[in-house]
């Protein structure tokens, strides 16, 4: 049916219309993007009245390109949809399925902006830049999280030929140094080929207040919005993309990318959608019997062969009975908020999915829907966590403490994850989860394909082995477009990736597949896939358990094992002992690939990494000034108070009448600071000098002074750590106009960072406050008085001895 369309392939082009006319339209050739301007064919002589004016023809994908829609969602799990034996019911992905193919051996990287950098660029996540998360990027070509210029992406090949491209949702593959409003914008979607974004930048987001941009500016749908969600939001922005799309330009096809934030934590459902969940009782039987249930129904549909054997549970994680009232109650409302995000994600998933039928373009879009960038998250540490922030400063919220939140799980007054126990049995049947690129719970996905009248064997089920840096040449393949020779002029490198077209066959449903070799690597985990045989490491840190404890030797610290996946899919039966040779044979296998995709030096450092000096806005400054009001700046280009002594002065100009409002933030309710004048209440005690540090939504501690009277005022917040080292305590004074008016002491300080999807705001505060009972306030909590001067001064980290 498709032929390859390999990285030299020249198109013939296509002119329709009368050549220079104002309607003539052509493809390109497509080795060159963009395509060289086409020479002047009318006549130009002294007068326009004796001259031939000619239009160069307007650029247009070939004949028959289809829309494609490209779903993926967010640390899903492969055994958690219904689509693929889970219990949640996945109507959207079961109707996609239905209506084309389900694939059961497609792979990811094991975690997310690695996974996001592969689909959009059809290379392995090493050879763009994106060996680990952009939060952790460190200074080496396949971890430093930019994307190469000569490894373009899909939508900016799309784009040059004539598609409409737009982005909706995560964006994960912006460097966080460059993340913010002072650019450069040439690693934001609108840099990377993609007309129109609206989504959030980073790893997560709150879905009731997200850190959201419609292209590069900020915006705050949500102030003043009670029950707005994103989940909802996105499906609306995508729907209206399109409808416009095809109002204005009814033969340009488009290219979506739809990829929501959810299952990752945040997990945000409306409530609806959890009393709809809760009502079903998915979850109360406990992990260990969910997970047999999902397994007998992987056998049943056929998503798993008869030969295939249930993984055993871990040791590290408890087994379910062995939990208390407590924990079990705790747990299963966890679950179910889960479930809740995964169904609601789904719904309006379906909504766009509907929305092209109606636009009457359902036969003519190709729409993959892909379960997951990695596997199920086990980030929520053992007992889960109503702020998944305490899991990335290595914080473990005991489970009594955690039902304070139990009645608002999955409101704005949480930033929920569930415990590990779930992330293993969402990865059903097989083992490890999320982070770890070395068994196939940390990277298997599920994939549904449908495109009416090209995939003609509905219902069926595809076993070939594949991978997401497979998605770009499957698109190009189908839309006939070629893999470009040069982009802007640079030469551009082969994608990596290999079609799955030759799968839309009925003939070829057991057909050997076409991608025979594949290396994993994520945080020192590694494996080898080669011909139906997996080599892999044997993890040697718990996902679960995220520290900054030093790992040990990323070489000799490892165990291998092997595994005949041709014959075990599910990775069960280790037979290194049986097969040295054949495990040495792999090893040198995955270190040649190692070399070949930029993937040395290998390094097993987890949160150590996130605090690693990087190429910001910030870097080697130790003084910062601002004036007036800021806000929405990311944390990367912010002064960063974290493991230091630091000083903030702020001069400030009161008005007849007293004044309040937030003179400077960063964070919110999950954890952060802020120096503000009080709000007050009935009239009493507005205008007093606040200094308020929210130590993950656990504890805060307040400095209070006085109200400002009318004039000119010195707020200076001065603290210095009692010791060096990562989340130390200190003590804090607040000064002003030179009078100490109050001294407080932190026992603990945030470690590692503060809420990402938060920002940094000078003379406002735009998503969520930083308090919560006392001197709580509403935003955008505008600061009324004049801010002069705000000064941050950083005193160098200290580094504890070893």
């Amino acid at each position: 049916m498709f032929g390859l369309l390999g990285c030299s392939t020249v198109l013939a082009q296509v002119v329709t219309g009368t050549p220079g006319s104002p309607s003539a339209t052509t493809t390109i050739e497509g080795n060159q993007i963009p395509p060289p301007d086409p020479k002047f064919g009318g006549v130009i002589k002294e007068k326009a009245t004796e001259s031939t004016p000619w239009w160069p023809p307007r650029v247009v994908p070939p004949k028959r390109a289809p829309n494609v829609l490209l779903i993926m969602t967010d640390d899903q799990g492969f055994g958690a949809p219904s689509t693929f034996g889970g219990v949640i019911p996945t109507p959207t992905m079961d109707r996609i399925a239905n209506e084309g193919l389900r694939y059961t051996n497609f792979h990811s990287t094991s975690l997310c902006s690695p996974s996001r950098a592969a689909i959009i660029t059809g290379r392995n996540h090493h050879s763009v830049g994106f060996g680990v998360v952009n939060e952790i990027s460190t200074g080496y070509p396949g971890y430093d999280s930019i994307i190469p210029i000569e490894k373009g992406t899909v939508g900016t090949i799309l784009q040059a030929n004539g598609y409409g491209t737009a982005w909706f949702g995560k964006d994960h593959n912006t460097p966080s140094f460059q993340s913010s409003q002072a650019g450069p914008f040439s690693q934001w979607p609108n840099g990377m080929g993609f007309d129109y974004f609206f989504g959030f930048v980073g790893g997560d987001a709150s879905q009731w207040q997200p850190n959201l941009f419609r292209n590069t500016t900020a915006i705050y749908p949500f102030l003043g919005n009670p029950g707005w969600n994103l989940e909802t939001a996105m499906a609306d922005e995508a729907i209206q993309y399109m409808r416009q799309n095809k109002a204005l330009a009814p033969d340009k096809p488009f290219f979506v990318y739809y990829v929501p934030g959810a299952t990752h934590a945040p997990h945000h459902p409306t409530p609806e959608w959890v009393k709809k969940i809760s009502a079903m009782h998915l979850f109360d039987e406990g992990w260990n019997k969910v997970r047999e249930k999902i397994f007998a129904n992987q056998k049943r549909l056929g998503i798993m062969p008869e030969n295939a054997q249930l993984t055993p549970w871990p040791k590290g994680l408890p087994e379910w009975d062995s939990l208390s009232w407590d924990e079990k109650k705790l747990f299963i409302r966890q679950a179910d908020v889960y479930g809740a995000y995964l169904a609601y994600a789904d719904h309006e998933i379906g909504r766009v999915i509907q929305a092209v039928e109606d636009l009457g373009e359902r036969d003519n879009t190709l729409i993959i829907y892909i379960g997951g960038d990695n596997g199920a998250s086990a980030e929520g540490m053992l007992n889960g966590t109503p702020n998944e922030f305490t899991t990335f400063n290595g914080v473990s919220v005991p489970v009594l403490d955690q039902f304070l939140w139990y009645p608002f799980w999955g409101s704005e007054r949480t930033f929920p994850h569930f415990a590990a126990g779930w992330a293993w049995a969402m990865d059903t049947p097989f083992k490890w989860v999320k982070q770890v690129a070395s068994h196939f719970g940390g990277t298997a996905q599920g994939v549904v394909m449908s495109w009416p009248g090209h995939i003609e064997d509905v219902g069926g089920i595809r076993r070939q082995f594949h991978h997401l840096i497979d998605i770009a040449p499957t698109i190009l393949e189908a839309s006939g477009i070629p893999q470009p020779d040069t982009i802007n002029g640079i030469k551009q490198i082969p994608m990596e990736g290999v079609s799955m077209a030759y799968t839309w066959d009925k003939a070829n449903a057991a057909a050997r597949s076409h991608h025979t070799t594949q290396y994993f690597e994520m945080l020192g985990n590694r494996a080898l896939y080669h011909d139906g045989w997996v080599a892999a490491t044997t993890p040697v840190t718990l996902p679960w358990e995220l520290s900054t404890k030093t790992p040990p030797d990323v070489i000799t610290g490892y165990d291998w094992e092997l595994y005949n996946v041709a014959e075990d899919p599910t990775q069960s039966n280790d037979l290194a002992r049986q097969m040295p040779a054949k495990l040495k044979q792999m090893q040198d296998l995955f270190y040649a690939e190692a070399k070949k995709y930029n993937v040395l030096p290998l390094d097993n450092s987890t949160l150590a990494r996130w605090n690693t000096p990087r190429p910001s806005l910030t870097a080697g400054r130790t003084e910062f000034t601002y004036s007036g009001e800021l806000s929405g700046t990311p944390p990367a280009a912010a002064p960063s108070i974290l493991n230091k002594a630091y000083t903030i002065t702020a001069e400030v100009e009161i008005p007849e009448g007293g004044a309040e409002g937030m003179i400077v933030t960063e964070g919110g309710r999950f954890g952060g600071y802020g120096l503000f004048l009080s709000k007050g209440e009935f009239g009493f005690n507005r205008g007093r000098v606040v200094f308020l540090y929210n130590l993950l939504d656990l504890k805060r501690t307040v400095w209070e002074g006085p109200e400002l009277e009318a004039g000119k005022h010195t707020i200076v917040f001065d603290f210095k750590p009692s010791e060096p080292g990562l989340g130390k305590g200190g003590t804090g004074v607040l000064f002003v106009d030179g009078k100490e008016v109050a001294r407080n002491t932190l026992e603990h300080t945030t470690p590692i960072t503060f809420p990402e999807d938060e920002t940094f705001d000078v003379g406002i505060d735009t998503r969520t406050g930083v308090a919560l009972v006392e001197y709580r306030y509403d935003v955008p909590f505008r600061f009324t008085g004049k801010l002069d001067k705000l000064t941050f001064r950083l005193q160098p980290e200290v580094q504890a001895k070893q």
